[in-house]
């Protein structure tokens, strides 16, 4: 079996945000148990002699659950998939949630690795995303967690706010840099039908900076975290230097096989065939209650399709793609003509085979993958 990760979705919040779109529910210690019990049993189907190199525990709020729970399930996975190899534990965790020797508890289980959504450090912006957190607390946070022993923690900060301008998104990011932790992702806000953030702005009564400002705090966060000693790795992420690269999302940007556990979580086996989980919470405790599988749906990927995906994925991150391994894979070439375009407006740069994105050509991803199919 290939090298692949793990990703176990939990759904429960304090509080669900204005912006959040994502399977999860305000916190129902009820539903919680029947969860626990189901994502034990979803692991026996999943991982039963997997090789796994990472584990991510994102949400929602993972951290919720206590760290108890999380050396139970590592125990378990543990008895029956290889996790020798496994070298990035991450859980992510909120401001204000987990009391100090809550996050020690998830270090002492073997979390090496901490994302922490702090998403703004200003009080308005944060009202605007029905964050529950102060700036004070979003700071704390990281503190908290340096002195539980993390030493690769990883901030999630919003740009494109309602309200937001250039100058207090710089103060932002000079708050997160005063920080320096090892890891910033930068992510404009994207509004989803159905969200109480999404209906707000539709109906006028919040004003979303428009896009070309957008693409002004996207450069200038990529010049103050650069200029921080940050690499700009991929379009939202920044590390400081490559050992603080987040090695999980990577295996999606490079297609690696990775199992998903939990309500609405996705799975891929590496080459054609993703899968994904009933999105329903309770539906979901009760299928793997009965001992059934809580697959719902799965697609097998074209080779068109997987031409696109390794394109529009390889010119999001500085590793790009290489034409040579794409013609080996999927017997395609690129359209050579809207390769030099790219060239000549500055979004690539080609190192023998290889087609890297710059900063700018990060933000042309999609529109460069379709151009590129020859």
């Amino acid at each position: 079996m290939k090298p692949a990760g793990l990703y176990v979705h939990v759904p429960f919040c304090l509080k669900k945000c204005s912006y959040c779109s994502f399977c999860s529910i305000e916190h129902d210690p009820g539903m919680e148990t029947g969860y626990r019990a189901a994502v034990l049993s979803e692991l026996k189907q999943k991982t039963r002699g997997a090789d796994l190199r990472t584990f991510y525990a994102g949400g929602g709020t993972p951290s919720l659950l206590p760290p108890e729970y999380w050396r139970t399930f590592l125990n378990e996975l543990g008895s029956i998939a290889d996790i020798n190899a496994i070298n990035e534990l991450t859980i992510e965790t909120n401001p204000g949630i987990v009391l100090p020797e809550g996050i020690q508890g998830l270090r002492q289980v073997g979390f090496n690795r901490l994302s922490i959504g702090i998403q703004s450090f200003s009080p308005e912006e944060l009202k605007v995303l029905g964050r529950i957190h102060s700036p004070d607390q979003a700071s704390e946070a990281l503190i908290e967690a340096r002195s539980a022993g993390f030493d690769n923690i990883g901030i999630d900060l919003i740009y494109g706010i309602p309200g937001q301008d250039l100058h207090r998104w710089e103060n932002n990011l000079k708050a997160a840099v005063q920080l320096m932790p090892e890891h910033i992702s930068c992510y404009e806000l994207s509004l989803e039908p159905g969200t109480p953030l999404h209906d707000a702005v539709a109906g006028g009564e919040v004003i979303k900076p428009k896009e070309e400002i957008c693409i002004e705090m996207y450069f200038l966060a990529h010049s103050i975290l650069t200029d921080a000693g940050y690499l700009h790795y991929e379009v939202s992420n920044y590390a400081l230097g490559t050992d603080f690269i987040s090695k999980h999302n990577t295996s999606y940007w490079d297609r690696t096989p990775y199992f998903g556990l939990g309500p609405s979580a996705h799975s891929f086996n590496g080459g054609f065939v993703r899968s994904w989980n009933t999105s329903d919470i309770s539906n979901y405790i009760t299928i793997l209650s009965l001992g059934n599988s809580p697959i719902v749906n799965s697609e097998s990927l074209s080779v068109d399709d997987m031409v696109m995906e390794m394109l529009m994925l390889g010119l999001r991150w500085q590793l790009g793609f290489d034409m040579e391994h794409l013609l080996e894979a999927t017997g395609h070439t690129v359209n050579a003509e809207h390769l030099d375009r790219m060239i000549a407006a500055g979004r690539v740069t080609l190192d023998g085979s290889s087609v890297i994105p710059t900063a700018l050509g990060m933000l042309y991803a999609d529109g460069d993958a379709v151009g590129l199919i020859n």
